[in-house]
């Protein structure tokens, strides 16, 4: 849904917002990151309202320590900005050596509801957007300056911060028509939208790596060896079930291989219980460790991931991926009403149809039934009270 701007006075929030780093100096960046960009004092970070100049002050404040303006035409802090129309993408870049020419970009939007989502409290209307994306800005922050530490980079690292993906993936649409670097040089695209979260109790270990399929084999198997054995269990799944809604879309768009890490939406997605205190922040380390892992290995490899065009939309494999998470997620049912209950338990029967089909006979029709029947899930999943699961961390 697109929501018309706000305008108003946009002095002051920037010393607030460094103020609120000072005095937490004893927490982790990403606990300092998001407490920050969530805080009642961006207002929910609706594009061109105070709330989201405070947000790009304290980002570009965050960023230039470890980074430098995108914008080689402009100057001091406006060569952070890239302007459009009611919004502003903040983008940096981390100088590569022998392959400087050549770019990885690792993004997030910044932006989020202002005070236009649901709330189980009537006195709480302010869309703090803690996991959707304080924690996947958070998670970029924390990944420049483990690459900044790190030493430079082979390829030069493109940090995007990007506005307006509340109305419509606008800002990383208006980047891909008028790129700072060639899209040809673009080597992939990693992408942070929704961390930290938890969809139920039962998968409190889960979290989704869409669409690595993109860059074919190459970039697949980067994914899978960032994410290794460790304690996570992140789950490959095919770009289709991302449904189009965060800023891959656009780079897949234009060609560019991509990986969108996600948690998918639970019961506090959209809602102004959205804050700081459900987000499960050793997930959302284990995610950075994940991201750090495979940006290393992108920006430092020899050879690059080659385009691979979606062809089918979805595989044998998927159904593998969802039967399991299913299964898991059976356990927590009663969460549910009798309704959801009964599509749930629908979407499990046919899930383990599939599977015991086999994958030679994988055809269109079970993929259909897979992009639907995942679609009816994710949609009873952000139902119900909005919960953090996190007491087993």
């Amino acid at each position: 849904m697109r929501f018309g701007p706000r305008r108003g006075n946009r002095a002051g929030l920037v010393g607030i917002v460094i103020l609120a780093v000072l005095f937490a100096t004893s927490c982790s960046t990403l606990v300092i990151d998001d407490t920050v960009i969530s805080s009642d004092a961006m207002q929910g970070r609706q594009n061109d309202t105070p709330g989201s100049v405070g947000a790009q002050n304290y980002l570009i404040y965050r960023l230039k320590p470890v980074a430098v303006g995108l914008d080689s035409s402009r100057t001091g802090d406006d060569a952070f900005k890239q302007p459009f129309d009611a919004g502003t993408n903040i983008l940096a870049k981390i100088p590569g050596t022998d392959k400087a020419d050549e770019y990885v970009i690792i993004g997030a939007h910044y932006d989020h509801l202002g005070i236009n989502c649901r709330t189980s409290n009537d006195a709480d209307h302010i869309c703090n957007g803690a996991t959707d994306n304080g924690a996947g800005v958070a998670a970029l922050l924390s990944i420049a300056g483990m690459i900044k530490a790190d030493g430079p980079p082979r390829r030069t690292v493109i940090l995007a911060l990007w506005d307006r993906e509340e109305d419509g993936l606008l800002g990383s649409k208006y980047y891909t028509d008028h790129p700072l670097v060639p899209l040809a040089k673009t080597v992939a695209y990693i992408n942070f939208d929704i961390q930290g979260a938890n969809l139920l109790p039962s998968l409190q270990n889960t979290s989704f790596a869409v669409g690595a399929e993109s860059g074919g084999a190459g970039l697949t198997t980067l994914v899978k060896n960032a994410i290794g054995t460790g304690p996570l269990q992140t789950r490959l799944v095919s770009s289709i079930f991302g449904q189009g809604r965060s800023d891959y879309v656009n780079f897949t768009a234009v060609g560019v291989p991509n990986v969108f890490f996600s948690d998918s939406t639970g019961p506090c997605y959209h809602t102004a219980q959205d804050e700081v205190s459900v987000v499960d922040f050793w997930k959302l380390e284990q995610q950075v460790k994940i991201a750090d892992k495979l940006a290393m290995s992108l920006t430092q490899a020899d050879g690059r991931p080659t385009f691979s065009p979606t062809n089918p939309l979805a595989t044998f494999d998927d159904a593998l991926t969802l039967q399991s998470i299913t299964d898991g997620a059976i356990s927590d049912i009663a969460r549910f009403t009798p309704a959801q209950q009964t599509q749930l338990l629908a979407f499990r029967d046919q899930l383990n149809t599939v599977v015991a089909a086999g994958a030679a006979n994988f055809d269109a029709n079970d993929i259909s039934t897979l992009v639907g029947g995942a679609a009816t899930a994710v949609g009873i999943l952000t139902t119900g009270a909005c919960d953090g699961f996190i007491s087993h961390h």
